[in-house]
């Protein structure tokens, strides 16, 4: 494809031209057969509107701050919708006029929300409070809407969407990453009116996608007040003759803002009870965390179509952890390639669109369309390597039940799926840790190679891959990352954030608070964590990111073991135990009828 033309599919995505369906799907005459099914939909819905009105406007909260909104109103020829039409609505810390690569955030931002106002829907973006136009003060920037008053400003945002006389009173919310956040933040507090939302690449336990392993993130930011002033800068106006003096007022609250780097998020909060000074000592991953309002999650009456992509880090876990948690037939899983909020990789890429499961989704939940899609398998699932017509398969539970736990233990540079039966090192001298973010963790730069024999078949695997490492070192701590890999017979490699890594001085184990999928899970509390003991074999247990991807027949499975030293200073080497008493294991989800 040339880059002419990869950029107008692209702008015609983005602006809501083109929905992409299948031709084998496509619809005939004046009567299309009616199709509901993950990536296709027709006969249920047709298009309306042939065009939007877009109005700008402050909405007061129960406190008196006003939220700055920009509302996109469908027309007909010119003229607005009479019918009362349901309300879908994002809550954005990056702009609610123009954001996302400096297009229009309705249009642009992943869920492209601008494509449903044809097939009746008012859609709306509201900047957080404290940000851009909006009034009133942020902190913590894009995980803001966890504190008060900031909590209950979705749920009075919901309501007044719902009361208006152009809604019909049922209301859903859209958006990826921070936006997908605030979309669960929104249902912890259960508006009577929220009945759909659609999180892409959330949040559900905050301390498990932002310190993965117990490992902080390296400070990315800078200080706050650079931040706001740069921020403030491209904030756009609301409508009326008052526009510029409003917004000048609601810049002037911006100052006392306070930031992520200054509170230290991902950064100097290294255990799950660790307090936040700069916000009054709270127990900062507790109070960010939907998972801490579990109960009212559970018990809400909207429904949840949770997603995220293979090629992002702990941002990942959150639609796995919300498909797990949230009962039947409320909630489906969508995983699709690409990367963090990748959907238009999906969308070129495989044909996918997201958009149309937005639609049979909203469909059902706000207008009350009998499409199916609660009744159809809740997991929707892509896998690397997988033959286009079959790249994108479905599930009745995660794992799908044909994944089985299979044993590849480390020995001598090789992954076997024979246990060693004499004890063995393999020394290695810890490396520089790896740049990690949220999103994306760079492969390890050093460590211990692992690899099985070239393939004689196919392997797929599906779901979440389990290390079970044992160590002996002099240092009394050190972080561990396993990377996983696909080696071409070519030497080259390919991997999609399939990597999990662990503190060593946080191996304790314990009782997850919700359901994790029997995976090893770790408090991370402070008084867990103890330092290693000189030259003790000691055993790390630790999941990996999940996954489905075929290794090729005559490939190689690797995995890299990495280590690093948290506190810096002199690398001490770290020796990686193998054979009996001390079996390195690497556990891997493998589809039945594939295993080597």
């Amino acid at each position: 494809m040339s880059k002419s033309a990869f950029i107008s599919i692209v702008c015609a995505m983005f602006f809501g031209l083109v929905v992409p369906a299948s031709a084998a799907h496509a619809a005939h005459g004046d009567n299309p057969r009616k199709i509901s099914e993950p990536g296709y939909y027709s006969g249920y819905a047709p298009e309306l509107y042939d065009g939007y009105q877009r109005t700008s406007f402050y909405v007061p909260v129960r406190d008196g701050t006003k939220l700055a909104v920009d509302l996109f109103r469908p027309t007909l020829h010119g003229v607005l919708a009479k019918r009362r039409l349901p309300v879908i609505w994002m809550n954005t810390p990056y702009n609610r006029r123009y954001g996302f690569h400096h297009m229009p955030t309705v249009s642009s931002y992943p869920g492209f929300a601008l494509q449903l106002v044809k097939y009746g829907y008012n859609v709306a973006v509201v900047d957080f409070r404290g940000l851009y136009a909006s009034y009133g003060t942020n902190k913590v920037f894009n995980f803001g809407e966890y504190l008060p008053p900031a909590t209950t400003d979705a749920y009075d945002m919901t309501q007044w969407f719902a009361k208006q006389p152009w809604s019909n009173g049922r209301v859903g919310m859209w958006g990826c990453s921070a936006t997908g956040g605030s979309q669960v933040q929104a249902a912890t507090t259960r508006p009577p009116a929220l009945r759909a939302i659609f999180p892409m690449s959330s949040v559900f336990d905050a301390y498990s996608f932002l310190v993965i392993g117990g490992i902080p993130l390296r400070p990315f930011m800078p200080p706050s007040q650079a931040i706001t002033l740069d921020r403030d800068k491209s904030a756009a106006l609301v409508d009326g003759p008052n526009g510029k003096s409003e917004l000048a007022q609601a810049i002037a609250g911006h100052k006392n803002n306070i930031d992520a780097p200054d509170v230290g998020v991902g950064t100097n909060l290294p255990f799950r009870d660790s307090r936040a000074a700069e916000l009054g000592g709270i127990k900062w991953w507790a109070v960010s965390s939907p998972s801490t309002h579990l109960r009212a999650l559970q018990h809400g009456h909207f429904g949840v179509y949770a997603t995220s992509n293979w090629d992002e880090a702990g941002t990942k876990l959150a639609a796995f952890e919300l498909f797990a948690n949230l009962p039947k037939g409320r909630v489906k899983l969508l995983v699709g390639p690409g990367r963090h909020c990748g959907w238009q990789t999906a969308w070129l890429d495989t044909g996918f669109s997201v958009v149309t499961e937005e639609r049979r989704f909203y469909d059902y939940w706000l207008k009350g369309i009998q499409n199916g899609v609660m009744r159809q398998p809740p997991v929707t699932y892509y896998t690397y390597n997988a033959p286009p017509q079959s790249a994108w398969q479905t599930s009745w539970t995660w794992p799908p039940a044909n994944a089985m736990k299979t044993a590849f233990y480390l020995s001598r540079g090789t992954l076997s799926r024979v246990a060693p039966r004499k004890p063995g090192r393999t020394s290695t001298a810890m490396s520089p840790e790896p740049k990690a973010n949220p999103i994306f963790v760079d492969r390890p730069s050093g460590g211990v190679v692992y690899q099985t024999a070239p393939l004689s078949h196919n392997v797929q695997i599906t779901g979440f891959p389990v290390m079970k490492l044992w160590i002996s070192t002099q240092a009394p701590n050190t972080d561990v990352i396993a990377w996983l890999e696909d080696v071409a017979p070519n030497g080259t490699t390919r991997s999609y954030q399939m990597f999990g890594r662990l503190r060593a001085s946080d191996r304790a184990l314990g009782k997850a608070p919700y359901k994790d999928f029997g995976l090893p899970w770790h408090p991370f509390l402070k008084k867990d964590a103890r330092p290693l003991k000189p030259g003790k074999p000691t055993e790390l247990q630790f999941a990996l990111l999940p996954m489905s991807y075929i290794f090729p027949a005559g490939h190689r499975i690797r995995m890299i073991v990495a280590f690093s030293n948290p506190s810096g200073g002199p690398r001490k080497p770290v020796e990686v135990l193998s054979g009996p008493g001390a079996l390195s294991t690497l556990i891997l989800p493998v589809m039945r009828g594939s295993a080597p």
